[in-house]
């Protein structure tokens, strides 16, 4: 059998592994985001709304806004969707076939790249089976970091022929752009595709460092070119889309997903070094695995901090060490500047990014992780070398313990109360998590749950307006008004542009019987949203109650901002017939049945006010 090709027995083991670890993260439901980005979302319904993915941000935010653009990721739920609508088992399915091609794809690479057999074999065996994996494969959402992983491997290998042979290399060339610009849109990690291409041709060349570098940079020549052209135009896709190349100047960073984003660059740098630090020890001991570290499971350290320095230092030291052992031909050398390359993008290194620290962040980067594991583990293996049996058993025990790690983790992600219940457990110091659980409590009735770890989440991080808002929406419901008022009141104090919580400030003082307030609140929201059914439905509701002229430009503008919708046609006709406007007020129902023909309370109402309601 030819060293390089990976054989049918070693493809069926490695594909073992993948199904056997997480088989039981198959029949989860939809949770966390995949709600908003595959089951809620009305761009996948349909092939006639394919043209919305490309023009819209990742979560189909407002045009100019967001940091994600990920269209082709949207493509592939769209494409399921399309087949077999909103069951969630074959998402899962899909997400756990990515995770096998991308580890058949890892292991063809490095046996490409003359790793020894038995050390690609290992490092495969662990990438297969490490938990660091279970959000990005069993999270349904995770898809991005599998579906991109699996493009830039297969550009990688597809770029590799096309620089090492002259027989087919413009369909090499080709193809592997293709496969660059398809990750490039699934993930934005995928941007560093093209440095890993550099690394395994300065691995494959002869020679020192220098010599190294220098036929990488002559091999590669045209893929990098090819490479910068795809990047350029994704680049212009998310000028347009996002008003930025990274992001727009109008879209910030929220602290609290990110706190080293108000950082200086100096900061930062520091931080991220400490982050690496800390993604090595999670793939080392991942015993402890969350799904959040928002604000403040991690702190940032300042510049004074001598801890911060120490990282980077000795990031920075391994890294040259490394670069020079390349020329060495030693796989753990390769192994780490292929985990720095790929971890790049997302590290806060070059620019803040939109979250300080994510698990699934790591999938691609780990492979360099297990590289280095399966060197240690398997010890120096020349060519065919098989492992001793003492080794053999010592690689086998490590593999089932990790295996076993991932299979306990992958039920957390069956559905959002063992998710969240599960954030709140392992990361008690992070506002979103008691945010996230306390979210799902009140869906589920559990309002004092709720009302608890909404105000544990404000006393973490007390700017969180969403969850002073959601504290007082808790309050409101057990009938604490003063609180609720209170608990609105800093959710808008500290984002005056907040549109829920000026609605929630507005009714919570119109049940206080402080009318006055409430009006004075509903203005004060439509300044900041003027385009706010909510709060122009509201205010309108509110004047009529009073009897005020002024309900008349309420209603008007209220039907101007959404003319389709039914709740303010049809409080406009019942102001208008109040103040005897009957037959206006008839004209108005008539319009709302002709855009819903069979609405009972249209049809009720209609009813009443042509029999002369009293």
């Amino acid at each position: 059998m030819n060293g390089r090709r990976l054989g049918l027995p070693s493809a069926l083991l490695l594909s073992a592994a993948c199904l056997l670890c997480y088989a039981n993260g198959l029949t989860g439901e939809f949770s966390y985001d995949d709600k908003a980005i595959v089951r809620d979302n009305p761009r996948i319904r349909s092939p006639d709304q394919i043209e919305e993915i490309f023009r819209t941000e990742y979560f189909g935010r407002t045009k100019g806004t967001g940091t994600s653009y990920r269209p082709v990721l949207l493509v592939s739920y769209a494409l399921q969707w399309w087949i077999h609508g909103a069951s969630a088992v074959p998402y899962h399915v899909v997400n756990v076939a990515f995770h096998v091609l991308t580890t058949l794809l890892l292991a063809m690479l490095l046996l490409r790249l003359e790793v020894p057999r038995a050390l690609v074999l290992a490092t495969a065996l662990l990438f297969a089976v490490h938990p660091i994996h279970s959000e990005a494969v069993t999270s349904v959402v995770g898809r991005g970091e599998t579906q991109a992983a699996a493009l830039t491997l297969g550009y990688l290998l597809l770029a590799l022929r096309a620089a090492e042979k002259r027989s087919g290399r413009a369909a090499s060339l080709a193809a592997s752009l293709s496969f660059y610009l398809l990750a490039a849109l699934t993930k934005e990690s995928a941007v560093a595709a093209p440095a890993l291409f550099a690394l395994c041709l300065a691995w494959r060349a002869r020679g020192g460092l220098l010599s190294r570098l220098k036929a990488a940079a002559s091999r590669g020549a045209l893929v990098y070119a090819g490479s910068a052209s795809v990047l350029g135009f994704v680049f212009l896709l998310r000028r347009a889309v996002l008003g930025g190349a990274i992001k727009s100047d109008r879209t910030g960073i929220f602290t609290l997903e990110n706190p080293l984003a108000p950082l200086s660059p100096v900061g930062r740098v520091l931080n991220a070094g400490l982050l690496l630090v800390r993604y090595l020890g999670r793939m080392t001991f991942p015993l402890r695995l969350s799904s959040d570290e928002s604000a403040w499971s991690i702190r940032p350290v300042g510049t004074r901090e001598a801890v911060g320095w120490a990282a980077v230092l000795l990031i920075a030291a391994i890294s040259v060490a490394a670069a020079a052992r390349l020329a060495r031909r030693e796989p753990a050398a390769f192994a780490w500047l292929f985990l720095l390359l790929a971890f790049l993008p997302a590290s806060n290194l070059p620019f803040p990014t939109g979250t300080i620290f994510a698990e699934r962040l790591a999938y691609l980067p780990s492979a360099g992780f297990c590289l280095i594991a399966g060197r240690w583990l398997t010890g120096p293996i020349e060519g065919e070398t098989r492992l001793s049996a003492a080794r053999l058993r010592v690689f086998a025990g490590v593999t089932l313990l990790l295996a076993a790690r991932t299979v306990i983790r992958n039920p957390v992600w069956s559905s959002d109360e063992l998710l969240f219940a599960n954030m709140v457990r392992v990361s008690p110091d992070s506002a979103k998590a008691h945010y996230d659980y306390a979210y799902m409590s009140w869906d589920i009735g559990e309002t004092r749950r709720a009302l608890a770890h909404y105000t544990r989440a404000t006393e973490i991080y007390p700017p969180y307006w969403d969850a002073w808002a959601g504290r007082g929406r808790v309050e409101r419901a057990l009938g604490h008004l003063g609180g609720a008022e209170r608990a609105y009141a800093e959710s808008v104090r500290i984002a005056p542009a907040y549109e829920n919580g000026h609605y929630g400030l507005g009714l919570t003082r119109e049940d206080l019987g402080d009318r006055a307030g409430a009006e004075k609140t509903y203005r004060e929201g439509l300044r900041w949203n003027p385009q706010s059914l909510p709060l122009a439905y509201r205010f309108a509701l509110l004047l009529s109650a009073e009897k005020s002229p002024a309900a008349l430009f309420a209603w008007r503008r209220a039907l101007a901002i959404a003319p389709g919708s039914l709740p303010a046609r049809l409080g406009y006709a019942e102001w208008l017939y109040g103040v005897g406007r009957r037959e206006e007020a008839i004209a108005q129902v008539r319009e709302a049945l002709r855009r819903a023909p069979r609405h009972p309370p249209a049809l009720q109402l209609l009813r009443e006010l042509e029999q002369g309601r009293p």
